[in-house]
């Protein structure tokens, strides 16, 4: 199996179960010479990046939070709930005999390294108007969560037709309105004509607009 089968096989129910990778010279070949592969992993082959779609992620978190309530008092609860799901993948990892480094999409995480442009070339979405990468079959009602460089075989990059391509983005009324992240409001990616059936639930989508509660 490879990494990517790995990854795939061990967050499989967790509701991260949108899983790509790529070579690691596609991606060295488009980072910036900080964040290389070099840099973290001497020797690695791939990268396997994994994300989370709809509301499934979600309203597990809150079924965790029901069971241990106190979880939601700490500092980034969402953030460190996703982080002991991708933690499984890094136990098969090992299990498999795989070098790798991990790197979380979380806000407070370090090194940052570019999920834009990981979502693009291992064929999970690309950017849209308001900057967020668009998928195929989810829209704008998705997201990255963690990636891995890995001293191992992994699957060639996703087929992927950009959904944006002769859409005339009634998202931000016209492409000539198109903008950076900021653009990217629960109203916005409500028009996008992509997805609409993995809207998150409203309590997600105030939760990340800081709208909500901190559970």
């Amino acid at each position: 199996m490879t990494a990517t089968g790995v990854v795939r096989q061990a967050l499989a129910g967790t509701g991260i179960e949108l899983v790509g990778s790529c070579s690691i010279d596609a991606y060295d070949d488009a980072a910036p010479l900080s964040v290389r592969s070099p840099a973290f992993l001497a020797g690695a082959r791939g990268v396997v990046v994994a994300g989370s779609a709809g509301p499934a992620l979600w309203r597990g978190y809150r079924a965790f939070v029901a069971t241990d309530p106190g979880h939601a008092d700490r500092p980034h609860p969402y953030d460190a709930y996703v982080a002991t799901l991708v933690a499984r993948a890094d136990a098969a990892l090992d299990g498999a005999g795989t070098r790798f480094r991990r790197f979380d999409a979380a806000y407070h995480a370090t090194p940052r390294i570019d999920f834009v442009a990981l979502a693009r070339i291992t064929g999970l979405g690309t950017p849209g108007p308001f900057f967020l990468a668009i998928h195929t079959r989810h829209g704008p009602w998705w997201a990255l969560r963690a990636a891995w460089f890995v001293d191992a075989e992994v699957d060639p990059p996703l087929e992927h037709v950009p959904p944006c391509d002769g859409c005339l983005a009634p998202c931000v009324g016209g492409w000539q309105n198109a903008g950076d992240l900021s653009a990217a409001t629960p109203e916005v990616r409500a028009r996008c004509v992509v997805g609409q059936a993995s809207r998150y639930d409203e309590e997600q989508i105030a939760f990340h607009y800081g709208t909500g509660k901190s559970s």
